[in-house]
């Protein structure tokens, strides 16, 4: 899995290669299976639709790899699913199948004008969806317009592109299913038309990913742990690294991560044991190891300026236990002020949660909810528990340096929610 990871060029010089991408042996075998697969379920009477639904999940769990190496800057597409779990292609298919009902539901109610205006903001929001999905797992996220604008205004104009790629990709598409349908029996238009909307789709996501690793900095994302660079050889953990590798291939997965904590006694610093330790602690579905090491492990990426890495693995234990929490309250502050700085609102709510219970009267705290309240209003449309919460923390810490700060936000908000006046005359007897 952390095979070296290929360079690709600026992103201005590689879109017109994006279409060759899912015509790579292990993209181009995907695409043919999945084909098959979508029109052999439409033969199957009854449950053909439930089949075709399971097809897809499949598909979208492929595509998210996908995604993923190419964020990661990995030009070579991959052979099989390794980083994505079965979840994220559900909440893909549970996308796709509330999407289309809603353009059915508003077409029956408002017409067919107002279905296509909701498609086609529908098909804008894509790619931020699709990306939200891939990012962070989260699937009512996904649904949160106000993700998707913050996501779009921290990619820039690029964002128009990706989503004027998938506008284009399903006229395409549309266009070649209705030639094939007539040009050629059922079971074999179904299965080109299918292979055609894979193909495109896959491009796609490829691109995708592509956006992502160049736009890495504004999006705060440090790329995915197993699929982070091999070490070198140079490097002195990789002889530890090769012993353990060798063990798990021998089916010693458990004397694979013992080696590994008997290095990290001796060399706490070492981030690749601590990465090869986690890898081999998922492989044991060790879920409680995995929570009490990232406590370990977070400070060591701290203490190395590792932030996107402790935000990484702070978001891998959340979604294990959503309550999951640090024990170090300077850690919590650091690392949810990073989050908010890269657009992880989720993350760093989820930092911040009963902080005042587990550290009170610690000299953060107003500054920890003030930007609490601050992500509340102005990335969750949830005004007024911002207000309430700004509110309680002047009475509960008059005298916090942050004092001032708490006010001039409030009066920010007093400013937004002000009515304008009503200009012309009013009309009288």
């Amino acid at each position: 899995m952390n095979r070296p990871a290929a360079t690709l060029p600026p992103l201005h010089e590689y879109w017109p290669k994006a279409l060759a991408y899912p015509a790579q042996p292990a993209a181009a075998s995907t695409v043919v299976a999945i084909a098959a697969a979508h029109a052999g379920a439409l033969l199957v009477p009854v449950l053909g639709g439930l089949l075709d639904l399971v097809v897809w999940a499949a598909f979208f769990k492929y595509a998210f790899e996908v995604l993923r190496w190419s964020a990661n800057g990995r030009a070579e597409a991959p052979e099989i699913s390794l980083t994505v779990g079965d979840m994220v292609g559900r909440y893909a298919v549970l996308l796709l199948v509330l999407i289309e009902l809603a353009i059915v539901l508003v077409g029956a109610s408002a017409g067919p004008v107002a279905a296509l205006a909701l498609g086609l903001v529908l098909m804008l929001a894509l790619p931020a969806m699709v990306t939200i999905l891939a990012l962070e797992e989260g699937f009512v996220r996904a649904l949160n317009p106000f993700a998707w604008l913050l996501l779009g205004a921290r990619i820039g104009r690029v964002y128009f592109a990706l989503a004027g790629f998938f506008c284009a990709a399903l006229v395409v598409q549309s266009l070649f299913a209705l030639a094939v349908a007539s040009a050629l029996p059922g079971f074999v238009a179904d299965a080109l038309s299918h292979a055609v909307v894979s193909y495109l789709l896959l491009a796609g996501f490829h691109l995708i990913g592509c956006v992502i690793h160049e736009q890495r900095d504004a999006l705060g994302y440090s790329g995915h742990l197993a699929l982070q660079p091999e070490t070198p050889h140079t490097d002195p953990a990789r002889r530890i690294l090769d012993a353990a590798r060798t063990r798990a291939a021998g089916g010693d997965t458990l004397g694979a991560a013992q080696l590994l904590r008997e290095e990290l006694a001796a060399q706490p610093d070492a981030l690749p044991l601590h990465d090869e330790l986690r890898h081999w602690l998922r492989q044991n579905d060790a879920n409680d190891e995995l929570l009490g090491h990232a406590k370990k492990y977070i400070p060591v990426l701290l203490a190395q300026n590792r932030e996107r890495r402790a935000m990484e693995v702070v978001r891998e234990c959340q979604a294990i236990d959503p309550k999951f929490a640090l024990d170090d309250p300077a850690a919590i502050t650091r690392l949810a002020h990073a989050a908010a700085d890269a657009g992880h609102t989720q993350l760093a709510l989820g930092l911040l949660a009963g902080f005042h219970k587990r550290f009170r009267n610690h000299p953060d705290l107003g500054r920890n909810y003030l930007l609490a309240a601050k992500l509340w209003a102005e990335r969750m449309n949830k005004e007024m528990q911002a207000r309430a919460l700004l509110q309680q923390l002047k009475l509960s810490l008059p005298n916090d340096p942050v004092m001032p700060q708490v006010d001039a936000y409030l009066a920010f908000l007093d400013r937004l929610a002000a009515t304008p006046p009503r200009s012309g005359n009013a009309s009288g007897a």
